[in-house]
């Protein structure tokens, strides 16, 4: 497995998940495969799990990364959530106004 990164822009958001969902069903749902967004970051950035190194090139703009460069909070977006969970953890949401 191999893990990779994009900035994105807020307009590309859509396109990018749909690709990304769409090869994820091609693939029969890899269980390690995911898509999820890093929370707080500007520019808004996603990161992607993928089976193989040769998949990157179906996904355009990513960026091979080092595991030691993902977030440890993350929201999923794709994918399984066990897999999710054994990686990442979800943000904590604090109510508007409060710090």
């Amino acid at each position: 497995m191999i893990w990779a990164r994009r900035f994105i822009a807020p307009a590309e958001w859509n396109e990018v998940q749909d690709q990304f969902e769409s090869l994820f069903v091609k693939l029969g749902c890899p269980g390690q495969m995911m898509l999820v967004a890093a929370s707080g970051l500007s520019p808004p950035m996603l990161f992607v799990s993928l089976p193989n190194a040769g998949l990157l090139n179906a996904l355009a703009g990513f960026e091979r990364i080092d595991d030691g460069e993902l977030p440890a909070e993350a929201s999923l977006l794709v994918g399984h959530n066990h897999a999710f969970e054994t990686r990442f953890r979800y943000p904590k949401w604090k109510p508007v106004g409060q710090d």
